[in-house]
Order: structure tokens, then C-alpha cells, then sequence
């Protein structure tokens, strides 16, 4: 009987000693998206349309802000908790994400591709569209999360777990996949069903596909 897949290592992160960010001031947001966020809470900010290109997040808590249209394209989020955050629409495009979580938060459009994490946590959270194609993710943990289309298109992924989800489409064309498990989601379609070698599934899940299976393969299914 082949090994279990090896679980992510992703723990949930709680950053300590960050500092309030000032409450006052007109060129606070400006220095803020300037020199970057570095051990700072910032609890219902608006960071609408920010531009945090090439930016960094380190061991910082934002808390209940509003991130539409925010920009990290290039930047790094490193130790940090995102926590009941919400964006229709938030850019991510080659940013580096290690150490750090997602929480509790409603997001709509999500641009990651060409990304990379490392031992992220994304739980409890709504994410309408996250579009990976062609990133790097190892030790990835999505927990109790409703993802409508999740795209791993060309992507490298080693010890992904989806723990409680429910994903309505998930697409794995081109993807190279290890230690993926995928056992406790709910998965309404696969494309790309080359893509799911390196993955582990019930043998519900397997019953689910067999319609597919069989059409790609040519197979003839009578009686």
C-alpha cells in the first residue's frame, strides 16, 4: 500500500510586536506605500487601487482592509496574516509569498500567476477566481475555503493540501503536481486531467471522473 502524501508544512501564522500604524497625518499612506510594510498592524485601512509594485509585507497583520485593486506585482509578503480582508480584484502577478496566511477573507479576482509560495495558509476564505498558472507553490494549505476557479495551469506544485473545500472548476493543463490532496474537496470539473498525476483522490472522486476519463481516452462506455 503506497505512503500517504507528506502534509503541507504550513503552519498558521500570528505575527507579534507589530506596531499600530499612525492614525493621523496626510503623507501617511503615501510613506506607507513607499517604504513598504514592516511589522505594522493596519486594521480597516483603505488600500484601494494601492501601489505596492516591487513591494514588501513583512511580519505585519492587516486586519478588515480593503485591498480592490491593490498592486504587489514583484513584491514580497513574508510572515504575515491577511485577516478578514476583501478585494474584487487584487493584482499578484510574480510576487513571493513565504510564511504567511490568508484569512477569514472575500476576494474576488486574484492575478498570481508566475507567483511562488512557500508555506502558505489560505482558510475560511471566498476567493471567486485565483488565477496560478505557471507559479511555483510548495507547502500549501487551503482550509474550509469555496474557490470558484482555481487555474494551476503550467504550474509547479509540490504538497498541496485542499482540507474541507469546495472548488467548482480546477484546471491542471501543463501542471507538474506532487503530493497533492485532494481528498477532502469537492470538485465540480477537472481540465486538463493529465494534470492529476501526482495527486491523491477518493475512489468517489475517481467515479466522478470516470465520464471524462473515458472521453479522453476514447473510450466506449455501454450498458
Amino acid at each position: 500500500m503506497p505512503a500517504a502524501p507528506r502534509p503541507p508544512v504550513a503552519p498558521p501564522v500570528t505575527p507579534t510586536g507589530v506596531r499600530p500604524w499612525p492614525e493621523s497625518g496626510d503623507d501617511r499612506l503615501a510613506f506607507l506605500l513607499e517604504d513598504g510594510i514592516d511589522a505594522r498592524l493596519l486594521t480597516d485601512e483603505d488600500l484601494h487601487e494601492a501601489d505596492l509594485t516591487g513591494g514588501s509585507v513583512v511580519g505585519s497583520l492587516l486586519r478588515r482592509c480593503s485591498l480592490d485593486g491593490a498592486d504587489l506585482s514583484r513584491g514580497h509578503v513574508v510572515e504575515s496574516l491577511l485577516e478578514s480582508c476583501d478585494a474584487a480584484g487584487l493584482k499578484l502577478p510574480r510576487s513571493v509569498w513565504r510564511g504567511s496566511e490568508i484569512r477569514a477573507s472575500r476576494l474576488g479576482a486574484v492575478e498570481a500567476y508566475e507567483s511562488s509560495w512557500q508555506a502558505v495558509r489560505v482558510v475560511d476564505s471566498k476567493i471567486d477566481y485565483l488565477n496560478a498558472r505557471a507559479a511555483v507553490w510548495r507547502d500549501v494549505d487551503l482550509v474550509g475555503c469555496q474557490v470558484g476557479e482555481l487555474d494551476l495551469g503550467d504550474a509547479q506544485v509540490r504538497s498541496l493540501r485542499l482540507d474541507g473545500c469546495t472548488v467548482g472548476a480546477l484546471s491542471l493543463r501543463g501542471a507538474r503536481l506532487a503530493d497533492v490532496d485532494l481528498r477532502d474537496a469537492r470538485i465540480g470539473s477537472v481540465e486538463g486531467l493529465d494534470g492529476l498525476r501526482g495527486t491523491w483522490i477518493t475512489s468517489a472522486q475517481l467515479d466522478g471522473l470516470a465520464p471524462a476519463l473515458a472521453e479522453q481516452l476514447g473510450v466506449q462506455v455501454l450498458g
